[in-house]
């Protein structure tokens, strides 16, 4: 994408359940796969046999995201334990960021969900188009997906499905990357994909999301920050980034991280402006975030591809 200058930035209302609140009663278990053959995007059970580990606090997961971050980012943070409906952001996490390729993960989640309410068709054609937009990154791939599918009314119904109130299309129609979101936004996404879509549907999406190539089709390095060891049926996200003048880099990772431990699915987004600095260093930078946080999950990050 074209290096953008940041507009002004609007903040959202949140609506966040805190971590040493009273839990709410949680939602029904995580549905099952609907083969063997899909990628798995519920975290593997537990065996009764063994002592059972403790599940790792949402808030924990936040503090120790932002506790790594460098001197000089802007970093927006939010992390939401899918089976018991836990979310909690970090001081950033409902500041508006542009969400550049985070958009496609929205278009994608509508044109999925009109499908089954709707019963509109997606053309198999478009279906390959999905998939080179979530593993690849591919930005002919979601112009034509854009165009298509009503890219604007898109964020619009998932935002008003969602209750999402930070995140809003862009003023120019043909903008998409322009959208802007904020990281509690996106994990209720990622919530609303594993929760309420169509086994089928959701199976799709990650299936996608765990194939992401090393390198996008722009030739820009994806295996950074949540996919710093590269996805797996364990951890799966969908990457964003962009030339950011005159602050740097915009730089994005968020997905879902499963802890075989205890069961838990936890969606995280990590939203970042970084300073001037290469790409390489930017990356590495948001994978020293990652690091930490997927350690307590216990899927710990090392460092990306260059």
């Amino acid at each position: 994408m074209p290096a953008r200058r940041p507009g002004p930035l609007l903040f959202g209302a949140l609506v966040v359940v805190s971590a040493c609140g009273s839990p709410a009663p949680g939602p029904p278990p995580l549905p099952a796969p609907t083969s063997e053959s899909t990628v798995d995007s519920t975290a593997p059970s537990v065996s009764a046999t063994s002592e059972p580990a403790p599940v790792v606090a949402v808030r924990d997961v936040v503090d120790a995201a932002e506790g790594a971050m460098p001197p000089g980012m802007t970093l927006g943070v939010a992390v939401l334990d899918v089976d018991t409906g836990e979310l909690v952001e970090g001081r950033l996490g409902g500041r508006q960021f542009m969400a550049a390729s985070l958009s496609k993960l929205i278009v994608v989640v509508d044109m999925f969900d009109r499908r089954r309410s709707e019963g509109r068709e997606i053309a198999e054609a478009d279906l390959k188009l999905v998939d080179r937009a979530l593993s690849s990154s591919d930005d002919g791939a979601m112009s034509a997906l854009w165009g298509r599918y009503d890219g604007l009314g898109a964020v619009r119904r998932v935002a008003g499905q969602l209750g999402l109130t930070a995140t809003r299309p862009p003023d120019d129609h043909g903008e998409w990357g322009d959208t802007t979101t904020t990281a509690g936004d996106i994990v209720r996404i990622y919530q609303h994909i594993l929760r309420d879509m169509a086994a089928a549907d959701r199976d799709a999406v990650v299936a996608a999301l765990a194939a992401a190539q090393p390198v996008a089709t722009d030739g820009f390095a994806q295996y950074y920050g949540l996919l710093g060891p590269g996805p797996s049926a364990q951890r799966y996200a969908k990457q964003a980034w962009v030339p950011w003048a005159p602050a740097g880099h915009l730089l994005h990772s968020a997905g879902v991280v499963h802890d075989t431990r205890t069961g838990h699915t936890y969606a995280m987004a990590l939203l970042s402006i970084q300073p001037r600095t290469s790409a390489q260093a930017a990356r590495d930078r948001l994978t020293a975030v990652a690091a930490p946080a997927m350690g307590l999950l216990g899927a710990g990050s090392t460092g990306g591809t260059r």
